[in-house]
Formats: structure tokens, sequence, C-alpha cells
């Protein structure tokens, strides 16, 4: 998982099975690290920033945290584990699901929004991503494999017509 801030890289990843969230420069410099939110060992699979927190999911609970490590808000999340979060800036909202589960949104106090969920096809979705200004108004990307090739891909979904289009595979050029 990985957020840009203010020309900073934040990585969630692992340290020893101690989850961090490691920051670096543009030129790949660790300026410092801190303590991922959450109990969990695993830690932070998908990240997303709303211009004040990152938000990240860890198993089944959601947290706001500033920049600076600290936890402003947290909140249960739809699934147990949610894997992947995107921010919706058209809507407001965080889009939140699971490898095998619907995207729903939600509001940033911790509530579903009604009839705010959308179709992955059956997708295994290991990723999500918001484009605002999409040229097809089709402006929620998901990552995923296929199944039977294992080829990584790129799909996009209209939220408000629940239509999902192939966008890309992701070529992986010599071991990956």
């Amino acid at each position: 998982a990985v957020v840009y801030i203010n020309d900073q890289f934040y990585i969630a990843g692992g340290n020893d099975n101690e989850p961090v969230i490691y920051v670096l420069n543009r030129d790949g410099e660790l300026l410092e690290s801190f303590d991922q939110p959450g109990e969990s060992r695993r830690g932070i699979k998908d990240m997303t920033y709303d211009g004040e927190l990152i938000w990240a999911a860890d198993e089944s609970v959601v947290y706001g945290f500033r920049p600076d490590g600290e936890v402003q808000t947290s909140f249960e999340a739809p699934y147990n584990p949610t894997t992947v979060i995107t921010w919706d800036s058209d809507r407001e909202c965080l889009w939140l699901g699971s490898t095998t589960r619907n995207p729903v949104g939600y509001d940033r106090d911790g509530n579903q929004i009604e009839n705010l969920e959308v179709d992955r096809s059956d997708l295994r979705v290991y990723g999500l991503g918001y484009w605002q200004d999409d040229p097809d108004d089709s402006p929620l990307y998901f990552y995923s494999k296929e199944q039977e090739t294992n080829l990584q891909t790129v799909h996009k979904v209209n939220i408000e017509e629940n239509d999902t289009t192939f966008v890309a595979y992701l070529d992986q050029e010599g071991t990956g």
C-alpha cells in the first residue's frame, strides 16, 4: 500500500511481523517510520488519502490517521478482512471492500451510505483507486488477477450504471 502526500511516499510494510509505515522522499531515502494502527501482524494492504487523513483497514477496523501517524478516528469495517480502500472525492466517501466482496461506500464517520455498492464482476480485487477526471465517467478502478491465467489486470467501474470495463493487462517483464 502506498500513498503520495506532499512530495513524500507513505508505504505500508512489514518489519519482522511488526507492521510499520515507511516515509520516503522522491529519491527513495527513508525519512522516518511509525507503527501501523491496528492489532494484526499482517497489517495494512491498501491505503488512501482524503486531503487530510490517510485511511486504511487492518482486518475489521478502518483507521483515519494523520501523516505523522496519529490516529484520529476508527470504525468497524464491513468485512473481516477489509483489504481494499480508496477515497471518492466526488461523493466524499470511502470505498471499502475485500478480495472477494463488493466495494461499498462509507462516510468518514463509519456510516454505510445507502445503496452505494458496486459489483466487482467476480474479479478478485487486490487494490482500489479513484480517478476523478476519468474521461469515461468510470472513476473507480480495480486492480485484480485473472484466476485462470494469473495475469494482473485493471478494470474500471461506472458507479452510476454499475458497469465494469476492462482497461489493461499489467505486463510482468522478466521476473515480475
